[in-house]
């Protein structure tokens, strides 16, 4: 999701016909088809991939599910239902981009908001994991409250959506790593489990 995001936002920034910067413009405004026809179809596609791919990523994350923890469990469901209605409403930012501005507001103060709130959820989901590095969870936080703190507060502080983004990206990545780590650990630990019962068995 990651690689997309910044391979299509990179493609969109070099076709950008005029000076761009984080002091003076916002991402969106890359999906700007009146302001940069040949740049913004690279920046609304590469949005809408990357909203697909983070939704299929907050439904795929089950494996983080602790069997005996029901509380657990449910910090794993609200990740999953938060992040999702983010995804889509990163989806519809980009069926709406900027020079359509309500609508285009809407879906990106709700992706702001379902996104930082899956983030939140996803710090107390992950906190039963002992395994789970604790920095992981602090960068969890930062960005889950700069994600909605963007959302509730910014006027025409653009640079602080550019590090929201910079926020999200990164944390991406870690519960990427952290998935990953986990599902293998979960397949070891089939594995033990399975080869214990077979002993069993045999005796």
């Amino acid at each position: 999701m990651v690689l997309c995001y910044v391979t299509f936002t990179t493609l969109a920034i070099v076709h950008y016909p005029l000076p761009f910067s984080p002091l003076n413009n916002w991402l969106s405004d890359l999906g700007n088809v009146a302001a940069s026809p040949t740049g913004a179809p690279f920046y609304n596609a590469g949005i809408i991939a990357s909203g697909i791919l983070l939704l299929i990523f907050f439904l795929a994350i089950s494996e983080w599910k602790l069997a005996q923890n029901k509380i657990q469990k449910i910090m794993v469901g609200l990740t999953q239902g938060f992040g999702a209605a983010g995804a889509a409403a990163m989806i519809m930012s980009a069926i709406y981009p900027i020079n359509i501005p309500d609508p285009h507001s809407f879906w990106s103060a709700a992706l702001d908001i379902g996104i930082g709130t899956g983030f939140a959820f996803s710090v107390a989901a992950l906190r039963y994991h002992p395994t789970v590095p604790r920095w992981s969870l602090a960068l969890g936080v930062l960005t889950a409250l700069t994600d909605i703190a963007f959302a509730v507060f910014s006027n025409k502080l653009f640079i602080l959506e550019w590090i929201t983004i910079s926020l999200f990206l990164v944390y991406v990545i870690v519960l990427g790593v952290i998935s990953k780590r986990l599902m293998t650990a979960g397949i070891k630990d089939f594995s033990h489990n399975t080869g214990n019962r077979n002993k069993e068995v045999d005796y």
